[in-house]
């Protein structure tokens, strides 16, 4: 009796062991649930725009580059012509200052020939002087000419002639400053009117090709969602054209109870099962954790009538995967 005992006292220790041991397994698995989303591209244009034709439907599939609407912008033709406007007239007053400035050095350059030709012609006719004189002097027999290196004395007409020489130079340098300082202002790259002509002509380019924009195009292979306009309707600026979503879910969203919360963390890895079809699974890495606690919502509850509230993590997984769009899926922390 005693050792049947001892044996079923044996047993009942190993089989608590095993439960507490199940149960701490348990404990330590991170279970919760979401649904596949694709990502949604809302296609908007920063104009107000007049819808001329629709190409798509909802939930059609399209590939990328097909044209999905064509749209005329009010704003952007008499941006264009505003531009292209205001470019002629600049180019034209700038035509209009280069004229004036190169008449200015033409102005300059006859002016330095003008004086220079005349202070020269100065110059000339004292050294024609100066040479008469000496004629005169040799010829007066009675006067002996004599010459004294001591002596610091000028003529009148050798500092005449000085004087003028330093007339012609200070009047060639003023002249030749003056057509420098022309020339560089009318060359110079940095002037106002270029600058702005160049800012205008980038606007222009800018105008250009967003008027050539204006058939809207898909951005990838993907599922049209909602069409958010009509043929002929006109919509105001970055208002919902079309919504549009990747071909393939590439992200979960999930909703962890706020009991677990410390247990996840950014970059951590995520086994991503179908709820309704458990054979299909696949890896998913941790991107973002919500900022706020948050009511679970009804769809994704453990119990559906009891309210429960958790954090918002998204998932990313490979866009390379068979969930359907919305689908319920169970995530399981890989530790």
């Amino acid at each position: 009796m005693k050792k049947f005992s001892l044996i079923h006292i044996v047993a009942l220790l190993v089989g608590v062991i095993l439960v507490i041991s199940f149960s701490f397994k348990m404990n330590t698995t991170v279970t919760f649930y979401g649904f596949a989303e694709n990502k949604e591209t809302q296609i908007n244009m920063e104009n107000p725009v007049e819808v001329n034709r629709i190409y798509v439907t909802t939930g059609q599939k399209v590939k990328k580059g097909a044209v999905l609407l064509d749209v005329s912008s009010s704003i952007l033709p008499v941006k264009i012509n505003d531009a292209v406007f205001s470019i002629e007239e600049l180019k034209t007053r700038y035509d209009l200052w280069k004229l004036d400035i190169d008449g200015r050095i033409s102005e300059k350059t006859i002016l330095l020939k003008e004086r220079t030709s005349e202070i020269e012609a100065q110059i000339e006719q004292q050294y024609a002087q100066l040479d008469k004189n000496k004629k005169l002097a040799s010829n007066l027999k009675s006067i002996t000419l004599t010459t004294t290196e001591k002596s610091d004395i000028k003529s009148p007409i050798l500092l005449k002639i000085e004087a003028l020489k330093e007339e012609l130079q200070y009047s060639k340098a003023s002249f030749e400053t003056q057509i420098k300082n022309l020339k560089n202002e009318r060359y110079a790259s940095n002037n106002p009117m270029l600058s702005r002509i160049k800012i205008l002509e980038k606007e222009l380019s800018y105008y250009s090709i967003k008027k050539e924009n204006e058939t809207i195009l898909a951005p990838t292979d993907g599922l049209i969602g909602n069409i958010h306009c009509k043929e002929d309707e006109k919509i105001a600026s970055f208002s919902p054209l079309v919504t549009f979503y990747e071909e393939s879910p590439t992200l979960v969203v999930g909703f962890i109870h706020e009991d677990l919360l410390l247990k996840v963390n950014l970059q951590d890895e995520v086994t991503v099962f179908s709820t309704s079809r458990p054979d299909i699974q696949n890896i998913g890495i941790i991107k973002t954790l919500g900022s706020r606690i948050v009511e679970i919502p009804p769809r994704i509850r453990k119990i559906k009538e009891l309210k429960t509230f958790g954090r918002e993590v998204i998932i990313e997984i490979p866009p390379d995967n068979p969930f359907l769009q919305k689908e319920k899926v169970t995530l399981t922390l890989n530790q």
